[in-house]
């Protein structure tokens, strides 16, 4: 049998799109490769930072997310994510550019959880800041965002100086779990919500306290990038 080369990756189901930062990304973060059990590659988008995505979009953002989503199907990488799931406002256009699957952000998933759950569920979406979040994030997911509740976690000190403004790039990730559990318990109780979304990637490694605290589903970038991968690497029965 012959193999087919012509790639830099081989065996590599996910790419994932990178803002820069520099804080510490532990076990449960898409951009950690001990995460999955499945191989990832990273691609940085040099220039682009947090800030710059949620609260300074500019037109001229798109090109570079589009050129590394082309160079990582190029590359051999068969479904491509994202390190934000502020690059929802990507997501409809980068997936008309490349034929592999695109799944930019957690909100990808909200039609299936809502389709899931039924049309009266309270459906909750866990975010880095509401105010930087817009109808236009849930348009390009195929969503709208008046069929969800909406929380931020912009007023946690922790998370907002480290992660949101960029003042250090060290976080006490037990002071950090504190406050991503205690915001989506609060959240979870006040809303009655029947299923949790985290659109934010570094909430994800505090999901499966997140759940024990919330006792409801919790939906996350992690389980949307798993779902893909089984799709694109199917495995032998």
């Amino acid at each position: 049998m012959l193999l087919k080369g012509g790639k830099l990756y081989y065996d590599t189901p996910v790419g994932i799109l990178c803002l820069e930062s520099r804080f510490p990304k532990p076990k449960g973060h898409v951009r950690n490769p001990l995460t999955f059990d499945f191989p990832t590659v990273q691609r940085l988008i040099r220039g682009v930072d947090i800030p710059r995505l949620l609260f300074h979009p500019t037109d001229d953002l798109l090109e570079p997310f589009v050129r590394a989503a082309r160079e990582l199907e190029a590359d051999g990488v068969r479904a491509i994510t994202g390190s934000c799931g502020f690059m929802a406002r990507f997501q409809e256009r980068i997936a008309t550019e490349v034929r592999v699957p695109v799944l930019l952000s957690s909100l990808v998933q909200l039609p299936l959880v809502r389709l899931m759950h039924g049309t009266e569920a309270q459906i909750g979406v866990l975010t880095a800041s509401a105010d930087a979040l817009t109808p236009d994030h849930f348009r390009n997911c195929g969503v709208d965002m008046a069929s969800v509740h909406i929380t931020g976690m912009e007023h946690q000190k922790e998370f907002r100086e480290c992660i949101l403004q960029g003042k250090r790039d060290d976080f006490d990730p037990e002071t950090l779990e504190r406050e991503v559990v205690e915001t989506a318990r609060n959240f979870a109780a006040s809303a009655r919500l029947d299923a949790l979304l985290l659109e934010c990637t570094d909430l994800s490694a505090f999901a499966a306290a997140v759940q024990a605290a919330a006792d409801i589903p919790v939906y996350d970038i992690n389980s949307l990038v798993e779902y893909a991968c089984g799709a694109v690497r199917r495995r032998r029965y």
